[in-house]
């Protein structure tokens, strides 16, 4: 699933606990589904449960969850916004957490048959939306605690693709 692979890569690049630690990053497809129509066709749809797992997690939950949604709004941008994540966190000491994400993903396949040549050529249709509010390249994500200070704190930052 390209889609799935195109996610993991984004959020490796984009959250400092898995830049530095590529293997706390899980990810798995959960009794996936293939949409298709009867027919001289082969072309068909992925629709596709996956967890994205992060393990010993110690950093900001929204160094996670911003670049998560970034992505969504550019590669899956028709998901209902009140159910397209949902996650589950088990916290394991005071400063680190695993968390795991649901999310639905869909991927069209377009296979064209050739019967004449006996081939059939087959590519994923992976379409970019282009609906960021602002078209920086280079993103810093700060944080700030209200109740203990005015400050931000630079908690991540990536350049875009």
């Amino acid at each position: 699933m390209k889609k799935l692979t195109s996610l993991r890569a984004y959020l490796l690049e984009r959250i400092p606990d898995l830049k530095r630690n590529p293997d706390r990053l899980l990810t798995f497809i959960e009794d996936g589904r293939i949409e298709f129509h009867r027919g001289a066709h082969l072309s068909h749809q992925y629709r596709v449960p996956a967890r994205i797992v992060l393990t010993d997690h110690s950093g900001e939950l929204d160094a996670v969850m911003i670049p998560l949604l970034q992505w969504l709004s550019r590669y899956q941008p028709d998901l209902n916004p009140e159910e397209a994540v949902n996650f589950q966190a088990e916290l394991l000491s005071n400063n680190a957490w695993d968390l795991a994400i649901d999310v639905v993903l869909t991927e069209r396949v377009v296979a064209l048959v050739d019967c004449d040549a006996g081939t059939i050529h087959v590519y994923h249709r992976q379409p970019t939306f282009e609906i960021d509010p602002c078209a920086a390249g280079n993103w810093q994500l700060y944080i700030r605690d209200v109740e203990e200070t005015e400050d931000y704190a630079l908690v991540a930052d990536w350049g875009e693709e």
